[in-house]
């Protein structure tokens, strides 16, 4: 199985738009990132839309699972 990996992980995580929009996320605040909505709790960073909610404890796993689903 080949696995796919971003460009910004070539680059380095800093650049990567979409970890830079989770990352700038306060507590309560929430963004769409396509047909999904990103919000920050106390804990954890959830994803969700009709289909799916998902929790996950950093923004990092929070952003590798948009980039595997978009």
């Amino acid at each position: 199985m080949v696995e796919q990996i971003s460009i910004f992980t070539l680059n380095g995580l800093s650049e990567d738009p979409l970890l830079t929009k989770i990352e700038q996320l306060q507590v309560g605040e929430h963004i769409m990132i396509q047909n999904y909505m990103v919000e920050r709790t106390n804990k954890f960073y959830e994803i969700q839309n009709n289909e799916v909610h998902e929790c996950f404890h950093t923004k990092q796993e929070c952003c590798n699972y948009i980039d595997e689903n978009l």
